[in-house]
């Protein structure tokens, strides 16, 4: 054991003392590695951000896997007046009670709509959605400041609203913290409270809000004529069954609403509008790339290190002179390349980090999308040292089979 250990660690020692005698070349011979390191790690890295960014995007707009959406329509009527509001409100409590019935926890009203604001230079039309607590964990909204909604903010005779940066600059920059409130004009006007600031891109330039449903915010208003063709009931559901699931729900609303009431589930999420993985391809293009730029760096270096061994017959071939054997110098030589191109690796995957850490690229990747996680994905890392330490085992297998074959009296000729 001890035999094996002294053995491992000289030869080690004699790859490392080579590199050192060998600094000019093993620089020249590297700095390919490190450049093709570097780059496999921002273009994996690059991969990385661009499908959490992906990501965040369908969820933020679809919902995550799997979410249903369900609307109702009337056979009878022509779907607005207050006949079709009434129906609405109704085909609401019965989606509510049969998501209850078959304890799916997350479910929401998610209704687009729009209110006239009262804002310090004047009255403006503002989009907004009507939607219960559980709507920002569907659709994986981040909070910026304050807070979002609880069930106890139904109970608000000031309803709660949460917007985005543009309504509160619309505000005259007003903070959170302070709770400012703004007149919903309407019939009759209510005075809301903003409790919270929801985490938009750099290019959500409109204000835009977030109101609770079935709270003072919605109560206060008066049915518009086309209210009963405007709601909206999402469900969050297992995967496994999904689409059996919101059928289901859908069925048992439309039979308890009757009156020629119609409700249909469609899937919202990416993941359903297309076959297999919604980023397949993406990962593709960038396992193409990412191997591109291996196979480029270790051609060179492959071409350093044979014209190196060429370059080193002397020297070989008067250690094996000197009683070293042929394993010993084909391992040295193997070695030699690994751990010029672990640390060539380690270099590179700093620099690529170095890369995507700084904010500018990281902003125009993410398009100000906060996606979370480590500024340099760990996998990126990863790859980038072990597709280095791989790069100088297969780069360096040819040059230790060329030392290997070389003779004593090679060094003679040499």
């Amino acid at each position: 054991m001890n035999r094996v250990v002294t053995t491992v660690v000289g030869t080690l020692v004699e790859s490392w003392q080579e590199l050192r005698v060998h600094r000019g070349r093993v620089v020249l011979s590297l700095i390919g590695v490190t450049i093709a390191v570097a780059s496999l790690a921002v273009v994996v890295g690059f991969g990385s951000l661009a499908e959490r960014v992906t990501a965040a995007f369908s969820e933020q707009y679809g919902g995550r896997a799997a979410t249903y959406s369900l609307t109702g329509a009337s056979s009878s009527g022509d779907g607005t007046g207050a006949a079709a509001a009434a129906d609405a409100v109704t085909l609401d409590r019965e989606l509510r009670a049969a998501a209850d019935r078959y304890d799916v926890r997350y479910a929401t009203e998610a209704s687009y709509t729009s209110r006239r604001v009262q804002f310090p230079d004047g009255v403006a039309e503002v989009q907004g959605m009507t939607v219960d607590p559980p709507y920002a964990e569907m659709h994986r909204l981040r909070m910026a400041s304050g807070s979002w909604f609880t069930a106890a903010d139904r109970e608000r005779l000031a309803p709660a609203i949460v917007v985005n940066q543009a309504f509160l600059d619309r505000l005259g920059g007003a903070d959170v913290v302070t709770h400012p409130t703004v007149r919903l004009t309407g019939t009759p006007g209510v005075t809301a409270v903003v409790v919270g600031e929801y985490a938009s891109s750099e290019f959500d330039t409109e204000p835009m809000f977030y109101q609770l449903a079935n709270s003072t915010a919605t109560s206060s208003v008066a049915a518009g004529t086309d209210d009963g063709n405007q709601r909206t009931f999402e469900v969050w559901i297992p995967q496994s069954g999904a689409k059996a699931l919101a059928n289901r729900i859908a069925s048992d609303a439309e039979r308890a609403v009757g009156n020629g009431m119609q409700v249909d589930a469609g899937r919202m999420d990416a993941a359903g509008s297309v076959d297999g993985d919604p980023l397949g391809a993406m990962r593709y293009v960038i396992a193409g790339v990412a191997v591109l730029v291996l196979v480029l760096g270790g051609l060179g270096l492959l071409n350093v290190s044979l014209v190196s061994v060429r370059q080193r017959i002397r020297e070989i071939g008067i250690r094996r002179g000197v009683g070293a054997s042929a394993g010993r110098i084909f391992v040295a030589v193997l070695l030699e390349n690994v751990l010029g191109t672990l640390v060539a690796g380690g270099i590179g995957v700093m620099i690529g980090a170095a890369v995507l850490g700084n904010e500018t690229v990281r902003g125009l990747i993410t398009s100000g999308v906060e996606v979370g996680g480590a500024p340099f994905p760990l996998e990126a890392a990863l790859i980038g040292v072990g597709s280095a330490v791989a790069v100088g085992a297969l780069a360096g297998f040819l040059p230790a089979i060329l030392a290997v074959r070389v003779k004593v009296i090679d060094a003679i000729r040499y």
